[in-house]
């Protein structure tokens, strides 16, 4: 049986469009949907109630508990009833044929991700341009491990259960992240063209730029967590040093307006990540007081 797990948060105006490509699939195997709603408040639960007396496979999570799209997921998983996991969001929509391609991939491979569209959900205009340069459209690669979008991904629930789920502390990249660990196992991801979503900008530029901010502050919680894992620390330290001649070169770079909206998205991605490393030293001066604290009260014991 597969289950396609939705996260979904606010997404009232979106998620119907998602539920109708659902709805029309073809697929002749066993299947259901698990939409983890993660406290909307303006009226997605009503959305989703009123496919589901259309689409009894169609069921509502409650993963209101914690904030946050991996722990939406979790929840989902944890009452589906498949043996593989297909993931997609609430503001996409699945392109014909994508379950049929995602089930015949999962026959023969453990870890899958499909390819995105970003030209139907999307004007056409130089914003577009940018961002679609920056998102990627199948299987992404990074030189320590290639991964895939939570937007298009699927994977044997043995393997969800191996690695815990997604990292419920990752506000972003959570999908870079389990897909790293999974490989970690052994695991080869592998990428099917035939399965396509059709991805939607989110917001507009500024709305992007704290979008961009969030992934390069979980960039550097994303490489430290990875150390353990065997990610390269001089590959880290390169990217630490390297980030404040970013905004340098994509000034000197900026010919016309595609390329300035790029230079902004990275600027706020080096910002992001910058603050990361900030606080991650922060954090660890805490920790460090904390133990040193805690030292003469163990000895006078």
């Amino acid at each position: 049986m597969l289950s396609v797990i939705i996260p979904a948060y606010n997404a009232a105006t979106t998620i119907a469009d998602q539920l109708n490509a659902l709805s029309q699939q073809a697929f002749a195997g066993p299947w259901e949907i698990v939409v983890g709603d993660n406290g909307s408040t303006d009226g997605t639960l009503d959305v989703v109630r009123r496919y589901q007396q259309t689409m009894p496979h169609l069921k509502v999570v409650d993963a209101s508990a914690r904030r946050g799209a991996a722990h939406a997921r979790n929840m989902a998983c944890a009452q589906a009833q498949g043996d593989a996991l297909l993931f997609c969001d609430a503001d996409d929509a699945v392109a014909p044929g994508w379950l049929a391609a995602m089930a015949t991939a999962l026959e023969k491979h453990d870890l899958v991700c499909g390819r995105r569209e970003m030209a139907q959900l999307n004007d056409r205009n130089e914003f577009s341009a940018a961002l679609t340069s920056i998102e990627g459209t199948g299987k992404l690669y990074h030189p320590f491990r290639p991964f895939g979008s939570a937007s298009n991904l699927a994977v044997k629930r043995v393997h969800h259960e191996a690695v815990g789920g997604f990292d419920g502390q990752f506000l972003a990249l959570q999908d870079i992240d389990y897909c790293w660990r999974i490989q970690a196992l052994g695991v080869t991801l592998h990428e099917v063209k035939d399965a396509v979503v059709n991805f939607r900008f989110r917001g507009d530029v500024r709305s992007n730029f704290r979008r961009l901010k969030k992934f390069g502050y979980y960039s550097a919680r994303l490489y430290r967590k990875h150390w353990a894992y065997g990610f390269p620390k001089g590959m880290l330290f390169k990217c630490f040093l390297s980030l404040p001649l970013v905004p340098v070169k994509f000034v000197v770079r900026v010919r016309d307006r595609p390329t300035l909206f790029l230079w902004f998205l990275n600027l706020g991605w080096s910002l992001g990540y910058w603050h990361s490393w900030l606080d991650m030293a922060k954090e660890a001066v805490v920790a460090q007081l904390g133990r040193g604290k805690a030292a003469p009260e163990l000895s006078a014991g």
